[in-house]
């Protein structure tokens, strides 16, 4: 999948300024830099992600007023060859976002993967007689995710992340930079409501999804950590 294929087209529309598309293009190597690392300490690929133009915002109807910058999601779709897992990454984080950041929300991302494929992979032995039946997936930093420790093995990642992310995502100076040079200038944003937070899925489509090997082999020995430890 090429990660630019959506910005290519906001390109060839002109809703976005040259030189944001310039500056996103030109930090996209720190993307690159972070999967590889990413990849190399946990052994597993990053699964396909893309650069969503518009940055989704979030509102809560409890909170009245209160909205909150989606960075990046890591969303389950259908697909022709079953459920495919990817990550969406917004182009604000990509433009404004320090390297470190850029690698710990990548990070993150990948742990709401791993925490979906785990999910996933549990519907293997359900019967085809419910395959008309709909699984419901609710993505959400509120979600239990496994232990940064045990997924990756680089321990600057593992802090990395433990440090950007100890309640929720903390960078005043990316929600900063964002609000003043995307959301202030009128750049294109994405409202979401809670709703929209929650993906159904048919079963059928789950039983199709192929789960790498290594990535099956990752998930049977993290059941069997998380087993130990309790």
């Amino acid at each position: 999948m090429d990660p630019l294929i959506k910005l290519e087209e906001v390109e060839k529309s002109g809703k976005l300024p040259l030189s944001i598309l310039n500056k996103i293009k030109m930090r996209m190597k720190y993307l690159y830099e972070g999967i590889a690392k990413i990849e190399q300490a946990s052994g597993l690929k990053y699964p396909n992600y893309y650069i969503e133009p518009k940055l989704p915002l979030s509102s809560s109807q409890v909170e009245k007023g209160q909205i909150g910058v989606l960075y990046a999601r890591t969303i389950p779709t259908e697909g022709i060859l079953g459920v495919e897992i990817l990550v969406q990454i917004s182009a604000p984080l990509v433009a404004f976002g320090l390297k470190t950041t850029i690698q710990a929300v990548l990070a993150h991302e990948f742990l709401h993967y791993i925490e979906f494929m785990k999910r996933f992979s549990k519907l293997d032995i359900v019967s085809d007689s419910i395959s008309t039946s709909l699984f419901e997936a609710l993505y959400s930093d509120y979600e239990r995710l496994f232990d940064p420790k045990l997924i990756f093995k680089d321990k600057r990642l593992v802090n990395l992340i433990n440090e950007k992310f100890s309640n929720g995502l903390e960078d005043k100076r990316l929600n900063e930079k964002t609000l003043k040079e995307w959301i202030e200038k009128g750049l294109p944003t994405l409202n979401l409501s809670p709703n929209d937070n929650v993906i159904r899925l048919p079963v059928s489509s789950i039983l199709k999804m192929k789960i790498d090997p290594p990535l099956k082999l990752k998930l049977e020995e993290l059941e069997r950590k998380v087993y130990e430890r309790r």
